[in-house]
This record gives C-alpha cells, sequence and structure tokens, in this order.
C-alpha cells in the first residue's frame, strides 16, 4: 500500500502486479478479470475492495497449497484466454477466453 501512496499513477492493483512480477509470489493483481468472476461466483461481494479481492486469493491460495501467484496465474487465464507464453498454441497464444463457461460451470455446480 505505500507503493500507492507514494508513486503516482500506481493503484493497488498495479503495486501488487509490481511485486508479484519481482518474483514476491505471495501477491496477486486483482485485476478486472478475477473481480469478475469472483463476483459472479460468490467468492467476494459485488463492489468489494481490491484489498479484499487479494485477501479471497490468498485464502484460495492456502487453502489449497499453492502459491497466490499460481491462483492469480489461473484466474488470470482463464479469464484473459492469452497464453503468451505458448505462441504455438492457439492464435499466437490467443486461446480464447473461458470466464463465462468457467462462471457458467461453477454457478451450475453450487445450485
Amino acid at each position: 500500500m505505500i507503493l500507492e501512496a507514494e508513486i503516482y499513477g500506481i493503484g493497488f492493483p498495479l503495486a501488487c502486479d509490481f511485486l508479484k512480477e519481482l518474483g514476491y509470489i505471495n501477491y496477486g493483481k486483482p485485476d478486472v478479470h478475477i473481480i469478475e468472476i469472483f463476483e459472479a461466483i460468490g467468492l467476494v461481494e459485488k463492489g468489494a475492495s481490491n484489498y479484499q479481492i487479494l485477501k479471497a486469493i490468498t485464502r484460495i491460495a492456502k487453502n489449497i497449497n499453492v502459491s497466490v501467484y499460481n491462483v492469480d496465474k489461473l484466474f488470470w487465464l482463464i479469464g484473459s484466454g492469452y497464453f503468451y507464453n505458448h505462441i504455438q498454441a492457439g492464435n499466437k497464444g490467443k486461446v480464447g477466453r473461458m470466464k463465462e463457461a468457467f462462471i457458467e460451470y461453477m454457478n451450475s455446480k453450487n445450485a
């Protein structure tokens, strides 16, 4: 949160992303894909703060014994459909978003 307060233009999500990409695996970025998925499947309330989203990512990571980074990356891949390290997959790494299908599947399991 210090980065957010001290550096103009760096909000909480971007500060988390900065730390995550530096190798701090206990950070995830509460980006638009993760927020939409988490709200849609009831992991957080609609309008949850970015900090609450980060705590939800952390809670999932603890429950399944993986890093916060891994949870962040999984939901980002579901939301974006962009496998940038695998340019041979799909259309130069873009395989298509699965966000809507994932949300529908998760909500059908919770019904």
